[in-house]
């Protein structure tokens, strides 16, 4: 009887070790949100057109842990709308009544634009955005490289600010 408890147990050890194995694998791989195509001519024709999406991969908070993001959120870039829709990971220093979306979910037609190239050897831009008609956003600043990675760093006029690493590409047509 004793023989019989050790067998199930190890059979048990040994299902729980697959299980444990496969979900934690799964878990831990990060799923890419779009392949892009995009070489660096397009990318850079699609930061100086203002025709590019931002897509984020990762948010990280100014508090807290940084937080993978397994579903598609992205910034729209147009060049006379801008379309926001993030998640928001964060500290709010007033509480607005019966909210329930994120403050980085908004549309905005009425923004300030400001375009740098840095870096030695122009393959980085620096675009800052500054809605007008949306006053709990005070800026969005995107760090854009020509092979496709980005940064977003955002400030909030009631909250702590946020980051967010991902990809930029061009929008198709």
């Amino acid at each position: 009887m004793k023989h019989l408890n050790n067998y199930f147990l190890g059979i048990l050890c040994f299902l729980l070790c697959i299980y444990t194995w496969s979900h934690s694998s799964c878990s831990t791989t990060r799923q890419p949100t779009e392949v892009t195509d995009a070489s660096e001519a397009e990318t850079e024709q699609a930061i100086k057109t203002d025709r590019w999406i931002f897509i984020a991969n990762q948010a990280i908070p100014q508090r807290g842990r940084a937080q993978m993001l397994t579903s598609r959120y992205t910034v729209l870039c147009n060049s006379d709308t801008i379309i926001s829709s993030l998640p928001y990971f964060g500290r709010a220093y007033t509480a607005i009544i019966g909210e329930t979306t994120s403050p980085l979910d908004f549309k905005s037609t009425d923004f300030s634009f400001n375009k740098n190239d840095t870096g030695k050897r122009k393959v980085k831009r620096t675009v800052t955005i500054k809605p007008n008609d949306y006053r709990e956003v005070q800026s969005y600043t995107f760090t854009l490289y020509l092979n496709g990675s980005a940064q977003l760093n955002v400030q909030l006029t009631n909250r702590s600010p946020i980051s967010f690493n991902g990809t930029v590409m061009p929008i198709k047509q």
